[in-house]
């Protein structure tokens, strides 16, 4: 049976029809995403026998949905297809209720998921000086996996050129290139889509040695870079020179043969080979003969006496004439006059210490820092020695041996970043010699900025910031590098040599704008200098943008003056409340007040009545507890709320007993008989009525 439907399969292609469905699908796609479902093609259930498939892609016979079981990448799926024309994936089905063939094609689609990736960091080209303009430089491309459309859009060309920075750039996708063919150097993208640098001025060796640029590749989503340096080789288009043209020094009659009277010095901007010099002696006094007094040594130009000039006492002064070349065929030599003078004097021999001399023994140099008293020179003569200049500031002291003797020593550690030199001149007799000491520096002094946080507003697209550290120190121990310290820095800011480039034009990169809105960035630049030990001192630049940094203060002042307001209108309301109530408050108590004096003038008034109806209510007969309780209610509260009088428990035989406060005047006089009355009227009732009288009198 599973022969018959192999057999089926095989042979149904050959005459049943087939219809084909094509679906989009991006590559990178998560494994388990279901990616079509079978069910969308019919409205009924439909059973699909599956024929052909990828590994990629799984197909579930039960519920017709199909989902991507592995990673689908097209650059490895596809690897040769640069214009993402054709990459796919095909599913094969066989449909059990049409009876017909249906074919699924998966269209891979390309995203941008790989960056430009250059062969290498870093490059070197060499190229002679005097070039023709013009010349073309192949360089080595990016390379991206991804299609073209996610490929290498972008290229740019930066470099610094007599402290300018300049860039350049082609833009691949829409065939444009800047205007930069008139700069010195810029890029060039031909039709064989090859990438080559452009030499478009004459080099000089002798004012710029080496060039350093920078290659950018941007595929709208990923930058990648690499230096490349131009290295300029020297040809052989400059001649000697000497330092001066007339040379003179005097000796005497008994200088020594073997000695050196003079290094002459010639100079060529050219490098190596073509900057060696060959010195030559040409003629003494005018003719060129042959001499056996003087020599030259051709690669040194030092001048050495080869002859005893004591036989010569009639001659005085010699004239020499001295060439020096380039060594080049028929080459043009320079000229330098050296003039001997002869003269009687006496002699002075100087012996210096371990310390470097030079050739004529015309300098001295002594390492700084050294300590105080080391030792410079052992000076003699055969006559009475002066050494000048006398004082106490001269960088030296004298160490007197004898009449014709002594020794200098230092008189201080010397600081060649205060003086690089001392000068010092001995006398004896007619004779006078002179040498110079020189400070030879240390790596002593790290790089000095001109502050230590420097506050950078970026209101441009384009900032070029020159870097400028000091170092006091002397050749390499003052010569100064750059470099990023950290390696949090944007990609937007880039440091080559002593230029800071903060480039914001890069359509394709926005970050540096949303940076500055952010928040402030800070990047630490470190200044170094060549020498050994290195030493080194770090910078931290703050950039900022003005313009978003006053909107957000301005928003602020602007909430902060409403919760002012608020909180004062807050204030003024609580304090009005609190007025308002203290009006009411003031106007209650009035009230109160107003309503117990009307009180008293009613109690005061029922009393009087009450007092001329007690005869009558007393001299009857009735007495009933209701009578007596109101009688002695009324007198107990006109005495309770009277000003003048109150109510007093006594040790009489009476409950109650009314007192007067103060003193009792006069218009009073009828109130108190009335008092006594009553109080008489209620003593004969105390035995009647002695319970209802105690009860009341406990009530007040």
């Amino acid at each position: 049976m599973h022969l018959f439907y192999i057999l089926l399969f095989l042979v149904l292609p050959t005459f049943i029809e087939s219809r084909q469905q094509d679906i989009s699908l991006n590559e990178e796609t998560p494994i388990g995403t279901i990616i079509f479902d079978l069910n969308t093609l019919s409205s009924s259930s439909i059973t699909y026998q599956l024929l052909e498939s990828s590994s990629l892609i799984s197909f579930n016979s039960t519920t017709n949905l199909i989902s991507i079981s592995k990673r689908i990448d097209r650059d490895t799926l596809c690897p040769y297809d640069d214009t993402c024309s054709k990459c796919q994936i095909t599913m094969k089905f066989y449909d059990m209720f049409y009876y017909d063939i249906l074919l699924l094609i998966f269209n891979i689609n390309d995203i941008n998921d790989n960056p430009p990736i250059f062969s290498s960091n870093t490059y070197s080209i060499s190229l002679t000086e005097n070039n023709i303009p013009g010349i073309k430089i192949r360089l080595s491309k990016a390379e991206d996996i991804d299609c073209d459309i996610n490929g290498v859009q972008l290229y740019e060309l930066t470099y610094v050129l007599h402290g300018h920075v300049m860039i350049s750039s082609i833009n691949l996708l829409h065939k444009q290139q800047n205007q930069t063919i008139n700069q010195p150097f810029y890029l060039f993208y031909d039709t064989n889509f090859d990438l080559y640098l452009i030499i478009n001025q004459t080099l000089d060796r002798e004012l710029q040695n080496e060039y350093i640029f920078t290659i950018t590749a941007n595929d709208y989503s990923h930058t990648i870079s690499s230096k490349l340096t131009l290295t300029v080789l020297d040809v052989n288009d400059h001649i000697a020179h000497f330092s001066q043209s007339i040379y003179s020094i005097n000796i005497s009659y008994s200088t020594l043969p073997g000695t050196n009277l003079l290094k002459l010095t010639a100079y060529d901007p050219d490098l190596e080979h073509n900057a060696r010099i060959y010195y030559s002696l040409l003629s003494i006094d005018g003719t060129n003969n042959k001499n056996d007094l003087f020599q030259i040594n051709s690669h040194t130009g030092e001048l050495r006496l080869i002859s005893n000039l004591t036989q010569l006492e009639s001659k005085h002064i010699f004239k020499l004439i001295i060439g020096a070349s380039d060594g080049t065929n028929n080459a043009i030599p320079a000229l330098a006059t050296v003039y001997i003078n002869i003269i009687q004097q006496s002699i002075i021999t100087i012996t210096f210490g371990s310390n470097r001399i030079s050739k004529n023994a015309s300098e001295v140099f002594i390492e700084e820092n050294l300590p105080n008293s080391t030792f410079i020179a052992y000076i003699t003569s055969d006559k009475n020695l002066q050494i000048l200049p006398e004082g106490i500031h001269q960088g030296f002291f004298i160490q007197k041996l004898s009449e014709n003797s002594l020794t200098l020593l230092t008189d201080r550690s010397y600081d060649r970043e205060k003086q690089s030199s001392y000068d010092v001149f001995i006398r004896s007799g007619d004779n006078e010699r002179n040498f110079r000491i020189i400070v030879t520096d240390i790596n002593d002094c790290r790089p000095i900025w001109n502050t230590s946080l420097l506050n950078l507003n970026i209101h441009s697209q384009l900032m070029i910031l020159t870097l400028n550290a000091t170092d006091y120190d002397d050749g390499n121990n003052g010569k100064i590098g750059y470099r990023r310290k950290g390696y949090m820095w944007p990609e937007w800011i880039q440091l080559i040599e002593n230029k800071l480039i903060i480039n914001c034009t890069n359509e394709t990169d926005n970050n540096c704008w949303k940076n500055l809105l952010n928040k402030d960035i800070f990047i630490d630049i470190e200044a170094y200098d060549y020498g050994k030990p290195e030493l080194s001192s770090v910078m931290k630049i703050r950039l900022y943008r003005s313009s978003t940094r006053l909107m957000f203060i301005k928003y602020e002042y602007i909430i902060v003056s409403i919760a002012c307001l608020l909180g004062i209108l807050f204030v003024l309301f609580m304090i009005c409340l609190c007025i308002c109530y203290r009006k009411k408050s003031s106007k209650k108590m009035k009230e109160i007040m107003d309503d117990n004096s009307t009180k008293q003038k009613i109690i005061q008034t029922s009393s009087s009545e009450q007092s001329s109806s007690a005869g009558s209510l007393y001299g009857s007969e009735k007495s009933d507890n209701i009578t007596l309780e109101t009688a002695a209610s009324c007198h107990l509260d006109m005495f309770l709320f009277s000003p003048k009088r109150t109510a007093m428990v006594t040790d009489t035989t009476y409950p109650y007993t009314f007192l007067n406060k103060s003193s009792i005047n006069q218009t009073d006089n009828l109130t108190n008989k009335l008092f006594h009355s009553i109080q008489n009227d209620l003593s004969l009732l105390t035995d009647t009525k002695q319970d209802v009288i105690t009860n009341q009198g406990t009530y007040v």
